[in-house]
């Protein structure tokens, strides 16, 4: 799973009728994952939404084969599903930087949330 910023929605007309009751978001993945995914930081993903995410929010999202079975079974063509919108995240930046905190996570880590200061 994830932490990403829904950035945007999808519309789309046609689309496989698995998929007709599902809306698709635009989501950014938070700057954290930069290193322990290759650059996926600055990139972004096209998740289903069955929580009712919007625009501005936190989410957590999972990829692969747990994203598929949240929507409905293997046989989904889904690669990424928002799983909740995030109220409030709080974390330790001195624990994230330690050795072995994260894959690929070395630094200190600083996320900025909506109407708030840096966590």
């Amino acid at each position: 799973m994830i932490l990403g910023r829904v950035i945007g929605e999808v519309w789309a007309t046609r689309r496989d009728a698995r998929l007709q009751r599902s809306k698709l978001l635009v989501v950014r993945p938070h700057a954290l994952y930069e290193p322990a995914f290759g650059g996926l930081g600055g990139r972004h993903l096209v998740a289903t939404d069955d929580v009712h995410a919007g625009v501005g929010d936190v989410v957590i999202v999972c990829l692969g084969a747990p994203a598929r079975w949240s929507v409905g079974g293997n046989d989904t063509p889904v690669d990424a599903a928002v799983l909740g919108v995030v109220d409030h995240l709080d974390f330790e930046a001195a624990r994230m930087s330690a050795p072995g905190a994260g894959p690929g996570i070395s630094r200190p880590l600083s996320v900025a949330l909506p109407g708030g200061a840096a966590r």
